[in-house]
């Protein structure tokens, strides 16, 4: 009887450990998903209230709890000439300190003043450069087509302050939807998330967007951008900021937009991804209140 009775009390510790590690799990990976971070921690704004705006509708597909998963999804993104994947986990945030016609608030044209909540300084960003083909009809292939917003996208934008380079009134451009494009970065900062200020790459010229497609980096777009004949901008800022992270292993992969829907979550292809995401979301969030490999170099 002994030996059932230590059996009952292991089983009941056991259980009591499980529970606990379960709610401490649960708490912090809604904190996180929530961005109510401390002001040191790095996370940003909630994504509710009336600075940042949910973009998503349809049911997230990762088998975690809604409201944890709610904007956890996946695009893909080009980094040095290769298809890699971003996995966000927080809503975008535009700077309401520039004036803009959107609802949203996101301007295009005119560069942010302050960084997100959570942020001391841009120089604990990295930015993200998005090619948008100003043509029609554009590439089949954007990793975010017009009209299906990508994951933690805002679903427009005023891009009024380029009425003169978009050849349109600039009262028709106030409240804009978000144009079809593509990704680019040059620093994957670890594979650690983090705010990404966006800036805008123009393109008019067919040819010149296949070139981007094709090279996959800033690179490209630096050579062809430096040709007043090639249609291709110099970079375009703007208040916007996204929350990404790299995903760590993921390489080249079959091009085109994840399955947005109407501001949904994510296609089948990365589901497995989305997976994993929730769980390092859950599971490894209090250790995901990052220290950046940069901020301790830019501290020294």
């Amino acid at each position: 009887m002994s030996t059932n009775i230590a059996r009952q009390r292991l089983a009941r510790v056991a259980a009591g450990i499980s529970s606990l590690a379960l709610a401490t799990a649960g708490t912090v990976g809604l904190a996180a998903a929530d961005g109510m971070g401390n002001s040191g921690d790095g996370f940003g704004p909630a994504p509710t209230g009336n600075r940042v705006i949910q973009p998503l509708k349809n049911m997230c597909t990762t088998g975690q709890p809604q409201d944890l998963c709610r904007n956890i999804g996946v695009t893909d993104g080009w980094y040095e000439g290769k298809t890699t994947q971003f996995l966000y986990t927080q809503n975008f945030y535009c700077d309401p300190s520039v004036a803009s016609g959107a609802p949203s608030k996101c301007e295009a044209g005119a560069k942010y003043n302050q960084v997100p909540p959570g942020t001391t300084s841009d120089k604990f960003t990295d930015p993200l450069y998005i090619p948008v083909p100003l043509f029609k009809p554009a590439p089949a292939t954007l990793q975010c087509p017009a009209g299906k917003p990508c994951v933690d996208h805002p679903m427009n934008i005023d891009l009024s302050r380029l009425a003169a380079t978009l050849k349109m009134p600039a009262s028709a451009l106030k409240n804009t939807m978000l144009p079809g494009h593509d990704h680019i970065i040059t620093d994957r900062n670890d594979n650690k998330p983090e705010w990404w200020p966006v800036s805008v790459i123009g393109v008019t010229n067919p040819d010149s967007f296949a070139k981007i497609q094709a090279g996959k980096s800033m690179d490209t777009v630096n050579k062809l951008a430096a040709d007043p004949n090639s249609g291709v901008t110099k970079p375009i800022p703007t208040n916007v900021f996204l929350w990404f992270q790299t995903l760590p292993g993921t390489t080249d992969g079959p091009s085109g937009s994840v399955a947005a829907g109407e501001g949904g979550t994510q296609s089948a292809q990365h589901t497995a991804l989305l997976g994993a995401g929730g769980t390092l979301l859950l599971g490894a969030t209090g250790m995901v209140v990052l220290r950046r490999r940069k901020h301790a170099l830019k501290q020294n």
